[in-house]
């Protein structure tokens, strides 16, 4: 009785500790259950050269829809059929007439005023010894003031008018016969536009009017004629010109600014009624059947194991839109039924993905914001899945699988890419009915993008998997195709939308990243090599004030890449740790023997308790230098973790020492570092580096034998000490951290390199003669 009760206690625990992440994974399921079709489309939902699993019985009578193709074509000829509408306008002539009229005044009144002041100024020259020349020079001054206010207006009014090549047309004639012509030039100009505004000018482009016929509305009967009986503006400038070209000598310097006075004057006389045009093509429209002929009830569609033809694929997708049709009037049970099943279908495939995040990736999936980020990164998947494939038809092969993928490899790792798609691929197949052509593709793509950036070290690795995935594009696309025995027409089209897949998916990817690396604070490879980089504000002072601490922390993140690349641990999370891990040593550098170069050791002054605080203080300094310079958590967890809570060995057995070997009058716990004690695989290789390359450091004539029962000294004592306690490391992983003598990985190989150490060899007693 008490084991039960114990039993469902634990049991309760459990699920109040892991509640958001359960709700995040039943909200996700509800969520992208209203983004499939119901189960019976699913089993109408085939491609074209697909073989039909069973055969395919009409449950009951339904028109055969047309296709998206014939059904456009229907349309247009209908749409083809409606008249464009058009109104001939009266008023624009007259205003227009009057207009032109008006410019033609207005010349004549600046030809009158240059007149005027052209005989004042002759006057003026005339009385210039004369009483009356005072008189003379008034008018003068008033006619050259009235030109001016008439330019100025005329300008303002007729911007067209290019200044000096109108000058000579406005200013004063040469002679009386020129004086005259102005009203001739007036009439002439006039009856071009008349003449094209007889034959009407659309205010529309003739191109535009995709109608065989139009409709103008002149008088009480409308006309009816054809797009081309009429002018646009620019056919009715090109017959203007001719006409005028006709009408006039070619040395006529009016021929140009002829052709200026159409283009400004003649406006279009028929204009376009939009509102009612569309209005009678909407009506003309609706009218348009969208079905061609029926299938009746217990008619059969396809037998099984026949290839899917056009034909039946209508027959199959007209079937399936019934069946949504009458789902809809169905009874609300009946619906809610289908919808549970919906969900727990759902249910069971999306647990193959979280489970093994629960059991391999635990600590991801106790991080319920993680959980989220996952669950955002199927919606985003599903949603664009839906709309590619049942909102707007498209091919499922510009359906872009490997978003996913990628996202998740880059943000978390690719075993969760790689389990991520598997999932997906199995849903976006379910969501497109037989659907394992999606399948095998979606997965194939995927896996080939998720070795390409498995291993994140620089940006262009994005780019570079575009050209990886077009070649997976292309082998797989080749492969299906032949199997399947499709025409080369339809294997290069789905090649063709698989290469555009492939282009577009890095890039939706790398913004993907950056949106989540913001919103989730998540430390992706791309931070951490922008962390790498010398020029770093941190790095860079660090050099500048710790030259020897940063010298140290360089070698140290050797050692650490190379002991985490020989256990699969993340190599570049641990050299940015190693490079960041002694920053706290900035704050007060000449207390640290790295850095102290040719002058006293400041220790020499202080009692032991008081060293071994301010040793410990890098750490509390460090802490604040990374939140300062805004460093990832990630990054920042090294600067205590090194240490974890170990003794600042140094100092405490000075203090014993001083104690005269009691260590009963000392207190430890003064010269124990703050913790916490390392909490993953990197932190921990980075504790073992630090103390190792430290202690290697202070051999004397090291050989490798030294240095090898040294490190084995150093492990021994972190491991008895317990700092390796909360720590996923094994012993198995210890060794490989470790390396051999004459190996390729591990510590070993990189400090002999450091240290120049050769390996001796034992002599061959067999070759000696």
């Amino acid at each position: 009785m008490i084991k039960k009760k114990l039993i469902k206690a634990l049991s309760f625990l459990y699920l109040d500790k892991y509640i958001k992440q359960y709700s995040i994974i039943i909200s996700l399921i509800i969520l992208i259950s209203f983004l499939f079709p119901s189960g019976k489309v699913l089993k109408y939902t085939y491609q074209i050269n697909d073989i039909a699993s069973d055969e395919i019985i009409a449950p009951f009578t339904f028109p055969i829809l047309k296709s998206e193709e014939k059904l456009k074509l229907d349309l247009n000829d209908k749409k083809k059929s409606i008249p464009f509408v058009f109104d001939r306008s009266d008023q624009i002539v007259s205003q227009s007439t009057s207009a032109l009229k008006e410019f033609f005044n207005r010349v004549k009144d600046l030809r009158n005023a240059h007149w005027r002041l052209d005989q004042s100024e002759k006057l003026v020259y005339e009385m210039r010894y004369d009483k009356q020349y005072e008189k003379a020079r008034s008018e003068f001054i008033s006619d050259s003031t009235n030109l001016k206010m008439l330019s100025s207006s005329f300008s303002k009014l007729y911007p067209f008018i290019k200044k000096d090549s109108w000058n000579g047309y406005v200013s004063l004639p040469k002679n009386l016969r020129e004086s005259k012509s102005l009203l001739k030039h007036n009439e002439l100009i006039l009856q071009i536009c008349r003449n094209r505004w007889s034959e009407g000018i659309y205010d529309i482009n003739i191109k535009d009017i995709y109608s065989r016929k139009v409709t103008v509305n002149q008088g009480d009967l409308p006309v009816i004629a054809s797009p081309g009986d009429f002018n646009d503006l620019e056919q009715a400038w090109i017959k203007s010109k001719k006409e005028l070209m006709s009408s006039l000598d070619e040395a006529d310097e009016f021929l140009d600014f002829g052709y200026d006075l159409i283009i400004e004057f003649m406006k279009p006389n028929l204009l376009f009624d939009q509102e009612l045009t569309e209005k009678k093509q909407n009506e003309s429209l609706d009218k348009v059947p969208r079905s061609q002929g029926v299938v009746l009830e217990n008619e059969l569609i396809v037998d099984a194991n026949v290839r899917i033809t056009k034909d039946i694929l209508l027959k199959l997708r007209s079937l399936a839109d019934a069946v949504i049709q009458k789902e809809k009037r169905t009874g609300f049970l009946q619906q809610l039924q289908g919808f549970f099943g919906r969900i727990i279908l759902l249910s069971v495939i999306l647990s193959l993905f979280f489970a093994f995040l629960a059991i391999y990736k635990k600590n991801i999936f106790e991080d319920w914001k993680m959980v989220f980020l996952i669950s955002i990164v199927f919606i985003i998947q599903l949603m664009l899945s839906n709309v590619i494939l049942l909102q707007l038809e498209l091919s499922e092969y510009l359906i872009p699988f490997t978003i996913g993928a990628m996202t998740l490899t880059i943000l978390f790792d690719a075993q969760i890419g790689f389990m991520a798609i598997a999932s997906m691929a199995i849903l976006m197949g379910l969501m497109m009915g037989q659907g394992i052509d999606l399948i095998i593709v979606s997965i194939f793509c995927s896996t080939v993008a998720i070795y390409k950036i498995r291993r994140l070290r620089k940006r262009s690795q994005l780019f570079s998997t575009m050209f990886a995935l077009i070649a997976a594009s292309f082998f797989v696309a080749v492969g299906l195709g032949l199997f399947k025995d499709n025409s080369w027409e339809i294997i290069f089209r789905d090649i063709q939308f698989l290469v555009i897949n492939s282009i577009l998916a890095p890039i939706f990817t790398y913004g993907l990243v950056g949106i989540f690396e913001m919103f989730f604070d998540i430390t992706t490879d791309l931070t951490l090599i922008e962390l790498l980089d010398y020029d770093h504000p941190l790095l860079k002072r660090a050099q500048q004030e710790t030259n020897g601490t940063f010298n140290h922390s360089i070698v140290v993140g050797n050692l650490a890449e190379a002991c985490a690349n020989a256990i699969g641990a993340h190599s570049l999370l641990c050299r940015v740790g190693a490079y960041y891990h002694d920053i706290g040593k900035m704050k007060k550098s000449e207390y640290f023997i790295e850095n102290q170069f040719g002058v006293d050791n400041k220790h020499n002054k202080i009692t032991a308790t008081m060293s071994s605080r301010i040793i410990k203080a890098h750490v509390k300094e460090g802490l604040k230098l990374a939140k300062e310079y805004g460093l990832p958590k990630v990054v920042s967890d090294f600067i205590p973790m090194h240490h974890g809570t170990s003794r600042v060995e140094y100092f405490y057995r000075m203090a014993v020492q001083q104690a005269e070997k009691d260590k009963s009058k000392v207190d430890e716990s003064a010269f124990r570092y703050p913790g916490p004690k390392p909490n993953t695989k990197e932190t921990g290789i980075l504790m073992l580096c630090e103390a190792i390359e430290a202690a290697v450091r202070s051999i004397k004539e090291p050989d490798i034998r030294k240095i090898e029962a040294m490190i084995d000294k150093i492990i021994a004592q972190r491991i008895d000490d317990g700092q390796l306690s909360e720590c996923p490391l094994t012993l198995d992983e210890l060794k490989k951290i470790k390396g051999t003598v004459d190996g390729t990985s591990g510590m070993l190989p990189v400090i002999r390199g450091i240290y120049h150490i050769r390996v001796e060899y034992p002599d061959d007693t067999s070759t000696k003669h």
